[in-house]
């Protein structure tokens, strides 16, 4: 006798259902005995053997929901055009472009020497024997001081040295140099420290350093450069020379076309204010301080150069304090880029400067974005305020 489709449901539900019921049911007994028991016995959990797992050829991707990055801004990178230079050959200072009987001298370390401009101590001595000289405002604005670069040449007194600022900060990551300077306000003592600068502040590094009488504070620490590198090489802070340069017009080329240059006059301030005329018999600016030409005093000899580049920074306001008047720093812009003026050749080249990173070279760029060769020889970078009105005629 067949049975109806209902019976059926009915007795397959039964023979499949009640069992799975007991089995649940006992289980929650179980579970609530071993809940209800102070010290449960463990029981022993049958170990699986894993199923093999199955490694795909390739991994699977999956795709994750991604915001929408913040723009990045990129500084503007121009486009070198390579100039022809004859600094590749090891006689040749990559500071000056020109020729050197001892190559070993340019495996040193370039020494920046802060050098006083005070009236009273001039004439400096020294300063027409380095392959650089910057000039910067002091704080105060009343007076300038200089970072004189020294690597090929050897003069016989450095003098009057004086204390680091926070251009110093700036200047001689770009040399790698070691900076020689009679001590510094706190903050930048603290600055210098925690810097990578080789840094020979002569209160803490009194060897090389001595004396001269008859000046005064201003006046009376002096050094040289050959005393500077016996000392490196002592403790072992000697270095083989600097990685670049600049780059310069090679012998017999074509100097770079541009308006007059004859005369350079540079508004500082009135103890320093300076003037720079072209000898074109000599083929160099001749450099004058407060209407008087300005002498070496090692030598008597007026000071001169090949290139003199009128370097336009920001200057800013600090709360750095840096004598008992309560002058306070200048925070002198030498990253990103701005106005630059070369003259050399009696005539003056337009264009832009620029540097980005703390130990990049500056580079001088033409208004076609190509470097500006400079003219083998020494240079002077005239640090001014960008609302200087220079006058070049």
């Amino acid at each position: 006798m067949k049975h109806s489709s209902t019976e059926f449901k009915h007795k397959w539900l039964s023979s499949y259902i009640r069992p799975v019921i007991v089995v649940v049911v006992l289980g929650i007994l179980l579970a609530l005995s071993g809940c209800s028991s102070n010290n449960p016995t463990p029981t022993t959990v049958p170990t699986k053997t894993p199923k093999p797992t199955f490694t795909p050829d390739r991994p699977t991707i999956i795709a994750l929901p991604t915001e929408t990055p913040s723009p990045t801004i990129v500084l503007p990178t121009p486009t070198y055009t390579p100039v022809p230079t004859p600094t590749q050959d090891p006689n040749i200072n990559p500071l000056t472009g020109l020729h050197v009987e001892d190559p070993a001298v340019l495996q040193r370390r370039p020494i920046h020497a802060r050098i006083g401009n005070d009236p009273s101590i001039r004439p400096q001595e020294g300063l027409g024997a380095a392959d650089i000289v910057y000039e910067d405002i002091m704080d105060g604005w009343a007076l300038t001081r200089f970072t004189a670069v020294f690597l090929a040449e050897d003069p016989p007194r450095i003098r009057p040295l004086r204390s680091a600022r926070l251009v110093s900060l700036e200047l001689a990551p770009q040399y790698d140099a070691a900076l020689v300077h009679t001590g510094a306000s706190d903050p930048i003592r603290f600055k210098l420290s925690e810097s990578d600068i080789r840094d020979l502040d002569e209160y803490f590094n009194s060897k090389p350093y001595s004396i001269l009488e008859g000046y005064d504070w201003r006046g009376r620490f002096y050094t040289d450069s050959q005393r500077i590198h016996d000392y490196l090489e002592e403790k072992g802070w000697e270095t083989s020379g600097p990685s670049e340069g600049f780059v310069f017009s090679t012998e017999g080329s074509t100097p770079p076309g541009g308006a007059p240059a004859s005369t350079i006059h540079i508004p500082y301030p009135k103890l320093c204010v300076t003037d720079w005329a072209f000898d074109p018999d000599a083929g160099v600016y001749l450099r004058e301080v407060q209407g008087t030409p300005h002498l070496d005093g090692n030598t008597d000899e007026q000071i001169r150069a090949a290139n003199v580049i009128i370097f336009y920074a920001r200057h800013e306001a600090t709360d750095i304090v840096e004598d008992s008047l309560g002058n306070t720093a200048i925070n002198i812009v030498l990253r990103g880029e701005g106005r630059v003026q070369i003259c050399r050749d009696g005539v003056v080249i337009d264009g832009k400067w620029q540097r980005n990173e703390l130990q990049e070279f500056t580079r001088f760029l033409d208004n076609d974005g190509k470097l500006i060769p400079l003219k083998p020889g020494k240079t002077w970078v005239q640090l001014v305020p960008v609302e200087y009105e220079v006058v070049i005629k």
